[in-house]
């Protein structure tokens, strides 16, 4: 019977209204893709990302950073959602990105610690159904709940050769739990009792990232970067029940110095999700596919004397999803962001802001979200 509920959790159809949830493209596979960015690259469309050592997309972008100090990223996201069965606005709040960073003294070596939202598995879905019982039709409604995902620990260094080159590699530990609850109640609550049934799914892997950037001079850079995830065991209530491959992700950026007040970079970067495919199909699952997402951003300077005060930022991204809702097109996304932010006490503190709105479909199923994204700096 418990097996019933993992299976059950993978097969559910999306076609029930979304009462509270990450998003409905989390619902299938192991849940909805995370962006380890902070709020400065977020707010480019995660464009500098391979560039920023702030972030967790690039292990050499660790060199970039002079002086120790911690991020902190709360994300809050204002979602509307469509599907077969009808529409719901929802809201949520998550921490998806901490990192602390540091140069070694006397050593052209930084190291990095950081915690990202590998993937995310909060929705609860509601349905309604009959079903035959003693040759009569007794209507039932039903509710499937998931509250947890995948985490990414990871440990990174970078070390710089010159001004030219930087290079850098990471080790990261994927971890997390999923907690299931389904409830059933019927109509007819006098002859059947309801039905409730909980399990938790925990999930452990390890992967290994490289990466470099080249400069050409201040004013031209290229960063690129790969990763293997290898595979994540999924337990259930502490029995193994399957492994699941994870991707390995490419990504390849490049930035540029137009005018001494502005910036541009682009950066495109692809995971090859559809080696879990077969693992998810016979858990009952739609399946996965490789998927990328693109990215342009700019970012311009009002004042050079003092560049972190006020600099505006704006990005595009457009990208696909690599868990299907059906057997059929592959979800995607597409966003328009833009930020700003504020260093203060001899910059030893600081404040970015980033908003971002996206659009989200496969077939019909449709989402529109509205995102806020704030981090925080603090350099002691």
């Amino acid at each position: 019977m418990r097996r019933a509920l993992v299976v059950f959790a993978l097969l559910v159809s999306p076609l029930a209204v979304a009462t509270a949830q990450s998003s409905e493209f989390g619902v299938r596979g192991l849940g909805m893709p995370g962006r380890p960015l902070s709020a400065r690259a977020f707010s480019s469309g995660g464009a500098f990302g391979l560039f920023d050592g702030e972030s967790g997309l690039n292990p050499a972008a660790l060199g970039r950073v002079a002086a120790l100090g911690a991020d902190f990223t709360s994300l809050q996201d204002f979602r509307h959602v469509e599907n077969p069965a009808g529409s719901q606005s929802v809201r949520e709040n998550r921490f998806p990105f901490i990192a602390i960073v540091g140069p070694i003294k006397r050593y052209p070596v930084v190291l990095g610690l950081s915690f990202a939202n590998y993937t995310s598995r909060d929705f609860t879905l509601a349905s309604a159904d009959t079903l035959p019982l003693r040759g009569i039709l007794v209507p039932v409604f039903d509710t499937l709940s998931s509250r947890g995902g995948l985490s990414d620990l990871r440990a990174a260094g970078s070390y710089k050769i010159k001004d030219d080159w930087l290079i850098g590699v990471g080790l990261h530990v994927i971890t997390g739990s999923a907690r299931m609850r389904f409830h059933r109640a019927f109509a007819d609550s006098t002859n059947y009792e309801a039905l409730t049934q909980s399990s938790e799914l925990s999930y452990a892997g390890v992967g290994l990232d490289v990466g470099v950037i080249r400069n050409f001079g201040s004013g031209f850079s290229l960063a690129a970067t790969a990763r293997s995830d290898g595979h994540v065991n999924v337990d259930r209530d502490s029995a193994r029940v399957s492994t699941i491959d994870l991707p390995y992700s490419f990504g390849f950026g490049l930035r540029w110095r137009a005018r001494p007040k502005l910036e541009l970079a682009s950066q495109v970067l692809t995971h090859t999700w559809s080696g879990a495919n077969s693992d998810l199909l016979q858990q009952g699952g739609a399946g996965s596919k490789n998927n990328y997402e693109a990215s342009f951003g700019v970012e311009y300077t009002p004042d050079l004397r003092h560049p972190a005060r006020r600099p505006l930022r704006l990005g595009v991204r457009y990208g696909t999803l690599p868990f299907l809702l059906d057997t059929g097109e592959q979800p995607k996304e597409f966003g328009i962001s833009a930020g700003t932010g504020i260093r203060f006490a001899q910059e030893r503190a600081g404040v970015d802001l980033g908003l971002e709105h996206v659009w989200r479909s496969e077939g019909a199923f449709k989402e529109r979200t509205f995102v806020v994204n704030l981090g925080v700096t603090v350099r002691p």
